[in-house]
């Protein structure tokens, strides 16, 4: 079965209205191949509505998505699934799975591959969570689950990945273990979209910036381009400072406004 090695997705002029209320208002935007994107913003910026509108799982009122220049309408399921991976912001376990076996629905779109052991294994190791592989996933705590539910997106092959909050619940270790990992599979050529609220992770790993407000793009470029007081004070209605240091961010919000 062929797989795209890389993959570009693009929103154009993307709007989404939920129960009568428009949550996303013109967006347009691209990530691209081996670039880690962080989607930040504050609550109710429309960052899990994107997401969710890039990975399929809504459609958006107006506007399009293409991947790799093609519609995403006319992409199979089958075939959006063996090209982008996605984890929802939360969701909880109706099955009392193995956390191996959990893993293994990532591999899903594929079939039964012959190293699939290896691979769940493998995807396992990745967050630190191989200790987990025969534990049911209804006895993990909230952050040893969501590790193993990183694994479930890290397993496959596809070239897009698609995580909505993923630090959430994850201890200081594991975050920066997360986002080295992330940071790697973006450099290995894969097209990583993050949505993020630590300010300071996102500066740290991240190529680009994507800033929600309100269902509105506010901005986007690098880091430096997109973090600075006067953007995240209107945004986020707080004074701040971003300390950098041998090209790590230290964001110290000071005070609201």
């Amino acid at each position: 079965m062929t797989v795209e090695k890389h993959l570009e997705a693009s929103c154009l002029k993307l709007a989404l209205e939920r129960r009568h209320h428009r949550v996303l208002t013109d967006i347009s935007c691209s990530f691209k191949p081996f670039e880690l994107t962080a989607v930040v913003g504050p609550n109710g910026a429309g960052k899990s509505s994107l997401l969710q509108c890039l990975a399929g799982v809504l459609a958006p009122t107006v506007g399009h998505i293409e991947l790799n220049g093609e519609a995403v309408e006319q992409i199979s399921a089958a075939e959006r699934a063996r090209r982008s991976a996605y984890l929802p912001q939360s969701e909880t376990p109706a099955w009392s799975l193995s956390s191996a076996d959990l893993v293994a629905l990532g591999l899903l779109p594929w079939g039964r591959p012959a190293d699939r052991e290896r691979r769940v294994a493998a995807a396992l190791q990745l967050v630190d969570a191989q200790q987990f592989a025969h534990r049911p996933v209804t006895q993990l705590s909230g952050g040893e689950l969501r590790r193993v539910q990183l694994a479930r997106l890290l397993v496959g092959e596809a070239p897009l990945l698609i995580a909505d909050e993923p630090t959430a619940a994850l201890d200081i270790r594991h975050q920066l273990q997360l986002m080295q990992n992330f940071r790697r599979q973006a450099d290995a050529g894969k097209t990583v979209v993050l949505a993020l609220h630590d300010l300071s992770l996102a500066a740290r790993y991240c190529d680009r910036i994507l800033l929600l407000h309100d269902g509105h793009l506010r901005a986007q470029g690098t880091p430096e381009d997109v973090f600075t007081p006067a953007l995240v004070g209107d945004v986020y209605g707080v004074s701040c400072e971003f300390r950098w240091r041998d090209g790590v961010a230290d964001f110290v919000p000071l005070d609201l406004l």
